[in-house]
């Protein structure tokens, strides 16, 4: 079979290509040897036969630089140039795919190899390995260089080499000799576990750790130490055998101006600046992002791990003077803060339209649980759909409206990130309509973003005293699956 030759899209700017990233470690000679020549013609017959394309251009020339070669006539000739290798660039980009891509050339290039897969989580360390796998069962003539390939015997060579996963933590590597670590999400792993995976490379040749991530923030220790290495490498010609490869936009801040949104855009998603991602689409997801999730993770800037949640002037765009809309059945959600200071109550409703109303019925200084619980009741004449109560802070409050057969709906930590998205997307589309209540005015600028994981929540620690704003991280996550004013939330 003919290797297919990768698909060519049209480029949405003459001026900014896919390759070269923004930063990178130049090779010692542009006609440079890499290992991967010898694999490119095979990896298009086994990409295209397991996925009915081909690895991109840049994902190939990516790959060459990976695999350098020193030239010959130096004293390492023919060895692999990097021992450490970090790729940055933004989500959405086929970060998966090239570092199956590396995953296979180990296996394939190397006599006996131990290659060791790590991610933040087990499900992101699978999602490579199961690639790697279903690549190598697709191709007959790949499968066969292969003396397992299943999820219960692993990836084997018949030579005794292997492709293993292990955890994130330092005690699961340590003593371990390996020809190659590979690791996804380096913004998340413990800074240990890549020195467990560089000391256990030992003095063999060929052998390195790879690692693939998008920005990180202040809190990502181990990333901002390679993105230093990454630059000091680059400064010094490569020196201390370090490659770094990062598309990032030129600034760490929002355009207002799409076409100059557009271009940033482009700098750090190789996948938008070759053509594969519609730019036009990847613009409005991004305009409906949190602005520092969309600096970090598609523009591949690095953030703060903290910061304000949503801006008075996004709050104050949502504001209408219209009424309750007549025979609407609202949702009432509870709140408190956790020194028991301040309670409040808000109501929630979804519109015809599909804009989300918010309005707050009541506010405590100082509450007692029975207040709570009586002005609740007082509330049911309007036969709310459920109360939304913080599974945590609230249950007894939950379980006292269960006793007297009002619906309730417990929150949990999952929810409270759900909502913290949720309602920002809202609040950024204007798809939230409010009355403008003062103290919702004077608590939304105080609430604070924090990242956690690949998500965020509002961080009340950070924050303060938010608990009306609290009240509509869950109320909006319950009226936006309102079906209608008959349905019921248990």
């Amino acid at each position: 079979m003919n290797a297919p030759e990768p698909t060519v899209y049209a480029q949405p700017y003459d001026d900014i290509a896919p390759w070269p990233p923004t930063r990178w470690t130049e090779p010692l000679a542009p006609d440079f040897p890499s290992a991967f020549d010898s694999y490119r013609a095979l990896f298009r017959v086994v990409w295209f036969a397991a996925f009915a394309y081909t690895l991109e251009v840049w994902q190939e020339t990516l790959l060459r630089h990976v695999f350098e070669l020193y030239p010959e006539g130096h004293k390492r000739a023919g060895q692999l140039r990097w021992r450490q290798v970090v790729v940055s660039l933004g989500r959405q980009n086929g970060k998966t795919e090239i570092a199956c891509a590396v995953a296979l050339i180990v296996l394939l290039m190397k006599a006996r190899p131990l290659l060791i897969g790590i991610a933040s989580t087990v499900d992101q360390a699978n999602l490579i390995y199961q690639r790697t796998m279903y690549v190598i069962n697709q191709s007959p003539r790949l499968r066969a260089k292969f003396a397992a390939t299943t999820r219960t015997r692993g990836i084997r060579t018949h030579d005794g080499g292997s492709y293993e996963l292990k955890a994130n933590k330092s005690g699961a590597l340590q003593g371990i000799p390996l020809d190659a670590g590979l690791v996804d999400e380096l913004h998340l792993l413990l800074r240990e576990v890549w020195d467990d995976l560089v000391n256990g490379l030992g003095g063999r040749a060929n052998s390195f750790v790879f690692g693939i991530t998008t920005a990180g923030n202040d809190d990502s220790d181990l990333l901002l130490s390679l993105y230093a290495k990454g630059a000091e490498s680059i400064e010094n010609g490569g020196a201390g055998r370090v490659a770094f490869f990062c598309w990032e936009a030129l600034n760490a801040l929002m355009p207002d101006d799409d076409d100059e949104l557009g271009r940033e855009l482009a700098r750090a998603n190789p996948a938008v600046a070759c053509g594969r991602v519609d730019l036009e689409t990847t613009i409005e997801d991004v305009r409906s992002m949190p602005e520092p999730g969309a600096i970090r993770y598609r523009l591949n800037r690095f953030t703060g791990s903290e910061n304000v949640f949503i801006s008075g002037a996004m709050w104050n765009a949502c504001h209408d003077d219209v009424a309750w809309p007549a025979g609407a059945a609202p949702i009432f959600v509870v709140d408190r803060t956790p020194d028991w200071s301040y309670a409040s109550i808000g109501a929630f409703t979804k519109l015809e339209d599909g804009r989300i109303y918010c309005d707050l019925v009541a506010s405590f200084v100082r509450p007692a649980l029975e207040q709570l619980v009586d002005a609740c009741v007082t509330l049911a004449k309007w036969n709310p759909t459920t109360y939304g109560i913080d599974g945590y802070a609230l249950r007894d409050l939950g379980r006292a409206l269960e006793d007297r057969g009002l619906p309730v709906t417990f929150g949990t930590q999952a929810d409270a990130l759900n909502g913290s998205a949720l309602f920002y997307s809202k609040v950024k589309q204007k798809l939230i309509v409010h009355p403008g209540h003062a103290l919702l005015a004077m608590q939304i600028p105080k609430a604070v973003r924090k990242d956690v994981g690949e998500g965020f929540r509002v961080s009340r620690a950070k924050s303060g005293q938010i608990d009306a704003v609290m009240t509509h991280v869950q109320g909006v996550l319950l009226a936006d699956v309102q079906r209608d004013t008959s349905l019921q939330i248990f």
